[in-house]
């Protein structure tokens, strides 16, 4: 494993952890597996330094990933710390800082440095310490080299469970083009600290309350195919949530099983998160569709056959824009 792969930022980094006691840890709203590994091994590494740290995280925990450690100790704003102390903050697996959905002016007033700490090659580098690194599968791929390097007496099992829960998730269960030996070689590290592999494939992929197949029929029932751009696209409205009493995170996986589709390039899941506006999902088949490409269009972003956006306004209308902007970046 390569342990030099960072730049000269990361003495930088071991510097503010080492010289400073307050942190703050954000990661991105509506968190993913690698988001909520990221931020956790974070949380238990820096408690493992005697550190006072606080994890946040706009939105509500997924159901899939209640089983990691500490998950209970994520806080939802910056508003329930009540002091006057100024702290190093973490962004994780955030490709910018509006990633939190928290005001981010507030955030700054309260940090002392802000350090920046992701994988999308759409970040754009907002930190005052930037450790970004495109070509690793996963924020928790990097998470995972910084603590080998300078903190691996303090590594735990706890810590173990949350890198390989990010990197399995963001790698696709080790099936995306993303998963090079060097991964496989960390996988086998973390496996050291007595982690259940088992265990943690069912807690995430095999956790679904009754209602989720329900939404699973209600999306493939919807789905169409536009031959234009062999894009297969779907929606989910705030309604079906309700009405089938599911959490916004019972979508997770879905956008993967409509990729599976034959002959497909693209695929969409638009999800309603807001009246007519929609949190899309988009994904490649195809190594010439580059989807961060078009995401960024929209103002989202993410990597080349995994990304995200977030579209305002009639569905019908944001359908046809996106299969436009995937014809001019053809």
């Amino acid at each position: 494993m390569n342990m030099d792969a960072f730049n000269n930022n990361d003495s930088d980094i071991l510097d503010a952890i080492e010289k400073n006691t307050d942190f703050l840890l954000f990661t991105h709203c509506y968190p993913d597996g690698d988001g909520l590994g990221s931020i956790l091994s974070f949380y238990k590494m820096l408690k493992n330094l005697n550190k006072n740290v606080y994890a946040v995280c706009s939105s509500e925990m997924p159901y899939q990933y209640k089983f990691l450690s500490n998950s209970e100790v994520i806080i939802r704003s910056i508003e329930d710390i009540n002091d006057n102390k100024k702290y190093i903050s973490v962004f994780l697996d955030c490709a910018d800082s509006a990633r939190i959905k928290i005001d981010y002016e507030a955030v700054a007033i309260k940090s002392e440095k802000i350090i920046n700490i992701d994988h999308h090659m759409s970040n754009t580098y907002f930190g005052d310490i930037n450790i970004v690194f495109p070509d690793k599968s996963a924020t928790c791929e990097i998470v995972y080299l910084l603590f080998k390097k300078y903190f691996n007496e303090k590594i735990d099992r706890d810590i173990a469970e949350a890198l390989y829960t990010g990197i399995l998730t963001d790698t696709g269960k080790f099936q995306y083009s993303n998963t090079t030996k060097e991964v496989h070689k960390i996988i086998s590290d973390l496996l050291e600290y007595e982690i259940n592999p088992s265990r943690i494939y069912s807690c995430i992929y095999e956790n679904e309350p009754a209602g989720r197949f329900r939404l699973l029929a209600i999306v493939f029932k919807r789905s169409r195919i536009l031959k234009s751009n062999n894009l297969i696209y779907s929606y989910i409205k705030m309604k079906d949530f309700n009405r089938l009493n599911l959490p916004f995170s019972a979508n997770d996986g879905i956008i993967e099983i409509l990729r599976t589709a034959k002959d497909i390039k693209v695929a969409a899941l638009f999800k309603e998160v807001k009246k007519n506006i929609y949190k899309v999902s988009l994904r490649s088949s195809d190594e010439s569709v580059n989807v961060a490409s078009v995401a960024e269009i929209f103002g989202g972003g993410g990597h080349k056959m995994a990304s995200a956006y977030v579209a305002e306004g009639d569905l019908k209308k944001s359908v046809a824009e996106l299969d436009k902007a995937i014809s001019n970046n053809h």
